[in-house]
């Protein structure tokens, strides 16, 4: 009996040994056709994790003056083998979201971190039959040369892309963007995200001692500027021992309607929205800052031609001065006709 359990063990083992040989081989197989992109790939995002690490020494790390835990480290994709099991193969939707499962690949096809439960809705590009590889080009997933440090660096597609030009894919076409509609024209500093997104996770208490989080809201929208444009902002609270961390940083929910936000979404809870005191830290590449709320709705005429941009403030004050400007005007006008009558 002993004898047949060792030797299962031996076998279990000599399996292992030939499936890591396997890999290995068929990484130094598939260098010999894609050499360009096996270089590439050992720098991209995928293979280093590098955008966690330095998340991680943004923010909790440098709250806790700790490393990067290995845990959060396990999002790195190893091998060509990870995603192509076979010659020619392309990674399907399940492959891409078994990976991206705590936030956008789930969100992506309706569901909460790890699949814990269903979300508010899936993506309108996901229920429009687009999956992930319609999107988002080899270059981005393999790499394209350069070492980046977040994903917003690395991903170069765009929503502009398909909506600008309405651009066909699996036989649909992309609704176009209507440059006429009034919130396009005066937000034109805002990501289609910031409005079109129905919602992304917002995550409090991930205790790094233990790996158990306490909650997570979907309720919750935030805003962060990146190079001079607005984003939505993910914000996290993260435990461990007696402390706790605070951080922010931008997102690209994969989570788009074709319904926008309300105005008063944003306006009516500027504090909120905007981050106003936030006394954590913010974490991404350099560019990523808190925004400034606007203290008013502002209309730019310059979209009308006129170089001039007015804000309601203003506006109204404008309107005052002109009401009393036209009263005083009158009483003059009729004080003068007044004293020449008597005269």
């Amino acid at each position: 009996m002993r004898k047949a359990s060792m030797g299962k063990i031996l076998v279990a083992m000599l399996l292992l040994i030939a499936l890591i040989n396997q890999a290995a081989a068929l990484e130094k197989t598939c260098k010999q056709c894609h050499g360009s992109i096996s270089v590439n790939y050992t720098t991209s995002l995928h293979h280093t994790a590098k955008g966690i690490d330095t998340a991680f020494k943004q923010g909790p790390g440098k709250t806790f003056g700790i490393n990067t835990p290995q845990k959060c480290m396990e999002c790195h994709v190893e091998n060509c083998s990870d995603c192509h099991r076979i010659h020619k193969q392309m990674p399907n939707m399940t492959d891409c979201v078994n990976c991206h499962k705590h936030q956008v690949g789930v969100n992506y096809i309706g569901y909460l971190v790890d699949k814990m439960k269903k979300a508010k809705q899936p993506d309108i590009h996901y229920t429009n039959g687009l999956k992930c590889l319609d999107c988002h080009s080899p270059d981005e997933i393999h790499g394209d040369g350069n070492a980046y440090t977040f994903a917003i660096q690395a991903v170069k597609i765009k929503c502009e892309a398909c909506h600008f030009y309405g651009v066909e894919i699996g036989g649909k076409k992309a609704k176009l963007y209507d440059k006429n509609i009034l919130a396009h024209k005066l937000h034109r500093d805002i990501s289609c995200f910031s409005c079109h997104a129905a919602y992304y996770q917002n995550c409090y208490n991930c205790h790094l001692d233990t790996g158990k989080l306490d909650s997570l809201t979907t309720s919750e929208f935030h805003i962060l500027s990146y190079n001079g444009r607005l984003y939505p902002a993910h914000v996290m609270v993260t435990s461990y021992g007696n402390k706790t961390s605070k951080t922010a940083g931008v997102i690209a929910p994969h989570t788009i309607t074709p319904k926008a936000k309300d105005c008063s979404d944003c306006h009516d809870n500027q504090e909120k929205v905007f981050l106003v005191g936030f006394d954590g830290n913010l974490v991404g590449p350099p560019g990523v800052e808190i925004a400034n709320p606007p203290s008013k709705l502002v209309v730019d005429l310059t979209n009308f031609g006129i170089n001039f941009k007015l804000d309601i403030t203003q506006l109204g004050t404008l309107i005052i001065l002109g009401v009393l400007g036209f009263l005083a005007i009158h009483l003059i006008r009729r004080r003068i006709t007044l004293g020449r009558w008597v005269g």
